[in-house]
């Protein structure tokens, strides 16, 4: 008797795996990739579901270490879908002999694409697919700034609930605050916590795949792939990602096409649990060029706003940056700085670190008549100014290329030598710094480079400023010809 009740309830756990089974594979059907669906998912086998652990059997070890490579996530945030609860998902290797010869097929729904057995062809095609993934990844997605973490990041009144729900994102992505809606004006801190959640998660788990990008990436990628021909890449791509960290959404609010594959990629991975974070400078709600269908989903998660800081959470600022970069400056300057600088923090860190630069270059004590001089620029003038003529990209472009006894020709070029590379380098650095044109502008002046290309090669010399310093009166004494 009591062997029959075993019988039954595991008969009962199988039905139930089986059941929850064949619902997940028409979600993950549209979720993974066709090669890591047909060759290695579908086919696999679903053993038993007992205490919210799901036993999954896969053809063979290759298989195996495919899966929890690259579709686990995914699997795992399927199968919480369709039974509303957490779970544990076990991967097993199936018997040499699958099934009984005499056992009947299980039933499968008429949507529930047939398996497909995986071939030494479609395993370099599955190869294949995950490198041009990779590919697309490494050429899309933002570099992870190793200095914007949570330990670096000041936490006051202003930004309390931002930072708390971060931690959180970080900590247990898509179980909680998704999508996560972070608001307010440039420079308060909200690209620091993307790359603090980013950061978080690798160090977590390395294996996720994260995508840190900004608005305007997504479009430039979004367009190119269709003038390529590339879409299928693109959607795959962003079908594949485990957590989404979207900076700057404002910037798709007037383009119609690129709202409308922003809706269906949103929609793709919130459904399957997988975490979103987005930030703006407005809330949804003012987001007016928005599609109303998209703003009332950034408003179904956690909308938290970041605003400028107190007085002493900025001299904290202040703080921090000269501990991490080992300066000396008397309190009095902070104060002072802190004082001057009211609404961006990003201004604040900028005019510190010009002021540490200055006294460095120039032999000169830092005191509050440096500070004042140096970072006359920084403050409010009350008094009429007549404004200074733009500065355009080629005229730095010329300036950096007669310092290197170079042309503007073959900065614009793609030659890859050190000399010229480093010439390049420098010239995005200032036309960023300088000219107040977006990325793609900068870009196009340098021979058509991408958005990417553009803030990888600022951030560089940026990263190299403090460190060297060569580079750092070559760079002084450009940007001071430039701005006269």
């Amino acid at each position: 008797m009591a062997e029959r009740q075993t019988s039954l309830l595991e008969d009962d756990e199988s039905l139930a795996a089986q059941r929850a089974w064949e619902k997940a594979l028409g979600l993950l059907v549209h979720k993974l990739t066709t090669v890591s669906y047909t060759s290695f998912v579908a086919p696999s086998q679903p053993i038993r579901l007992r205490d919210r652990r799901f036993e999954l059997a896969v053809g063979h070890s290759f298989a195996r270490e495919w899966i929890e490579r690259r579709c686990a996530a995914t699997i795992r945030a399927a199968l919480e879908t369709v039974l509303g609860h957490a779970v544990e998902v076990v991967y097993t290797i199936k018997p040499s002999a699958d099934r009984n010869p005499t056992e009947p097929e299980p039933e499968r729904t008429a949507d529930a694409p047939q398996p497909e057995r995986p071939t030494a062809r479609s395993r370099r095609k599955a190869e294949q697919d995950e490198r041009d993934l990779e590919d697309l990844h490494t050429r899309m997605c933002l570099p992870i700034n190793e200095k914007l973490t949570f330990d670096t990041f000041i936490v006051d009144q202003s930004n309390r609930l931002a930072y708390t729900a971060a931690e959180q994102v970080a900590s247990e992505p898509g179980r909680h605050f998704n999508p996560l809606f972070v608001y307010g004006p440039s420079g308060l801190g909200k690209t620091h916590l993307l790359h603090s959640i980013a950061r978080r998660l690798h160090e977590i788990n390395n294996g996720l795949r994260i995508a840190l990008i900004d608005g305007e990436t997504f479009t430039h990628y979004y367009v190119r792939s269709l003038r390529e021909k590339s879409f299928d890449l693109f959607r795959r791509y962003f079908r594949s990602v485990d957590v989404w960290l979207v900076d700057d959404i404002q910037s798709i609010a007037g383009k119609e096409h690129t709202k409308e594959e922003f809706f269906h990629t949103f929609n793709a991975l919130h459904q399957t649990r997988r975490q979103i974070v987005v930030t703006s400078d407005t809330t949804p709600r003012e987001l007016r060029t928005m599609d109303n269908r998209l703003r009332t989903r950034f408003e179904q998660g956690l909308i938290a706003d970041v605003s400028p800081p107190a007085v002493e959470t900025r001299v904290a600022i202040l703080l921090r940056i000269c501990q991490t970069e080992g300066w000396a400056i008397p309190e009095d300057v902070l104060y002072f700085i802190a004082e001057a600088i009211q609404s961006n923090v990003r201004a604040l860190e900028g005019a510190l670190t010009r002021l540490a630069v200055h006294s460095s270059v120039l032999g000169e004590p830092v005191s509050i008549d440096l500070a004042r001089s140096v970072l006359t620029h920084f403050y409010i003038d009350k008094r009429p100014v007549t404004a200074k003529p733009r500065l355009e990209i080629d005229t730095v472009i010329e300036a950096v290329a007669e310092a290197f006894a170079t042309t503007a020709e073959a900065i614009r070029s793609h030659r890859r030598d050190t000399p010229t590379t480093r010439a390049r380098q420098i010239a995005v650095y200032l036309a960023r710094e300088l000219c107040g044109d977006s990325c793609r502008a900068i870009g196009e002046a340098f021979g058509g480079r991408d958005h990417t290309t553009i803030q990888r090669a600022a951030q560089k010399i940026e990263s190299s400023l403090t460190r060297d310093s060569e580079l750092r009166n070559m760079v002084l004494s450009l940007r001071s010809r430039l701005s006269r």
